[in-house]
């Protein structure tokens, strides 16, 4: 019984020697586990994080790159350029152009104006100091390869010390091709950027063109072997009719020092782990809290800006419809269900002597305050016009001169209409813009107005009139593309199915404007809408 009973109570004390070893070696093993899983997720996160970084500071050193030093060549060069055209080559007001551009402390150490006509090229001018690129058989292919180009072109001259970038670009004047052609000094060496600056951290090396080579290289703000090696990040920056190639690496950690130091420290200190996942569980949290609030506040931003938008653009546009005796008039605009900022959509009626009015309808690229500032332009100087008597083809030659894409930002297609009342008469111009529909016995129909090129868009062919003359109690419709334009389908679409709701018989011309815009947007466009409605009484 004694030995039965020493058997029996054998397993006891053994549980109780190795059930807690064994649970203190489960949470060992699955403490070091989580330890070690946190250290390799960290080093690798850190290690992502770093890349995102140098490539998020690479994307914008090119971003700061192609908006200004391409924008410094077409400035100053192409302004030049056009300058010579513009006075057929007056190498004086060449000269005064480019004095503040051209010197030894100045961007460009030297330019030159040459005349290109058919083939060949000829030197008008020298500013500034000895070109690299002496006028000879290199300088006139260059010439003439600017001369054929639209945009500048980029050539690098010479290497190391005392080397040069050159630039041409061209404009042109009744067949005849003005090139203004600069140097740029590169830096002599390669430079270090100051601690305090944002590219204190990287290895930055450019190219000119796509290969990385030293024949290639223009600058470098580090002593780092070329080309870079290690984690590297490389773009490409259109940069006239070459490209730069951007490469840049890591000197340090860019996440700073506690990205490197945190795998270990977790990898040491497992005890901790408890703890920074508290802290970060109460920053998330917090961060969560904080993300809501944001989110409500941009929120009614968001509406307090539309609201705002809304009412700019109301006051921008007529207050009150004209009364012009013998005719119906009916105007709408319903801004874009999507985006708060302003758009360019407007229209216009304007009343004139002898029974005559003038009406527009136009639409002004994109949106903002830029695009709103446009329109308001556009919309009094096509009053003003009017007032004046001149007719459609004549105000839209004047508004074409007031604005220019490429200075500008923005064009506008623009529909101008003189109304006779009296002789149902109506001779309209159209500026790229989508043509009226006339409603008459016959059904709906498209008036054939050729269009010519939009406000902004420089064209040579010169507006043409177009006559119109619609029977009694015809009704004639001008819009903005934003009533007819959807997404995945063509504009024939939308004007068709505009011309199918235009033939229903509505009791006044304010219910079929209504009509229209129910049918073709339920009252809820995706994009501004201007709509004139003129109908004859008699």
């Amino acid at each position: 019984m004694t030995v039965a009973g020493r058997q029996a109570g054998a397993p006891g004390p053994a549980r109780r020697r190795w059930g807690p070893h064994a649970a203190t070696a489960v949470v060992l093993v699955v403490g070091l586990g989580i330890t070690v899983a946190l250290a390799v997720i960290t080093a690798k996160g850190h290690n992502r994080t770093n890349v995102k970084l140098l490539a998020l500071q690479t994307r914008l050193i090119s971003d700061a790159i192609a908006a200004s030093d391409p924008l410094y060549v077409e400035d100053h060069l192409g302004g030049a350029a056009r300058l010579a055209a513009a006075t057929n080559g007056d190498v004086a007001l060449f000269r005064q152009g480019l004095s503040g551009a051209v010197g030894a402390k100045e961007p460009f150490a030297t330019a030159s104006l040459w005349r290109v006509d058919g083939g060949q090229s000829r030197l008008l001018a020298e500013v500034g100091a000895k070109p690299l690129l002496a006028p000879g058989p290199a300088a006139a292919a260059l010439v003439r390869r600017a001369a054929a180009s639209t945009t500048f072109v980029v050539t690098k001259l010479a290497s190391g010390p005392g080397a040069r970038l050159g630039y041409a670009t061209a404009a042109r004047r009744d067949g005849v091709s003005y090139v203004a052609y600069a140097e740029q000094p590169l830096p002599r060496s390669q430079t270090t950027q100051p601690a305090s600056s944002p590219l204190a951290d990287l290895n930055l090396a450019v190219y000119l063109g796509r290969s990385q080579t030293s024949a290639a290289l223009l600058s470098a703000d580090s002593a780092a072997p070329l080309p870079l090696r290690g984690t590297t990040y490389t773009t490409r920056i259109p940069f006239g009719d070459m490209v730069l190639t951007l490469t840049t690496s890591a000197r340090t950690s860019l996440t700073g020092s506690l990205g490197v130091v945190l795998p270990w420290s977790i990898a040491i200190g497992g005890a901790l782990l408890t703890l920074l996942a508290a802290l970060l569980t109460e920053r998330l949290v917090r961060g969560r809290k904080s993300a809501e609030r944001l989110t409500a506040e941009v929120g009614r931003l968001y509406v307090e800006q539309r609201s705002v938008a809304g009412i700019l653009q109301n006051a921008l546009l007529p207050q009150q419809v004209p009364a012009v005796p013998g005719m119906q008039i009916a105007v709408r605009y319903l801004p874009g269900a999507s985006g708060a900022d302003i758009g360019g959509d407007w229209y216009d009626v304007v009343p004139l002597t002898d029974g005559r009015f003038v009406f527009v309808v136009g639409d002004v690229s994109g949106r903002g305050v830029r695009a709103a500032a446009a329109m308001a332009s556009l919309h009094y100087a096509s009053r003003a016009y009017a007032l004046e008597g001149h007719p459609p083809t004549v105000i839209l030659d004047r508004l074409a001169r007031m604005m220019d894409l490429e200075r500008d930002g923005h064009f506008a297609t623009v529909l101008c209409g003189l109304v006779d009342v009296g002789t149902h008469e109506v001779i309209l111009a159209n500026a790229g813009h989508l043509p009226p529909v006339l409603c008459g016995e016959a059904g709906a129909s498209l008036v054939a107005a050729k269009p010519g090129s939009p406000i902004g868009i420089p064209s040579p062919v010169p507006f043409r009139p177009a006559m119109v003359t619609t029977g009694a109690g015809g009704t004639l419709i001008a819009y903005t593309d934003g009533l007819v334009e959807r997404r995945g389908e063509t504009l024939d679409v939308g004007m068709k199915r505009l011309q199918e709701v235009a033939t229903r018989n509505s009791s006044s011309l304010e219910d079929l404007l209504s009509n229209i815009v129910t049918e073709l947007t339920g009252n809820s466009p995706t994009d501004d809408i201007a709509l004139i409605g003129l109908r004859w009484l008699n």
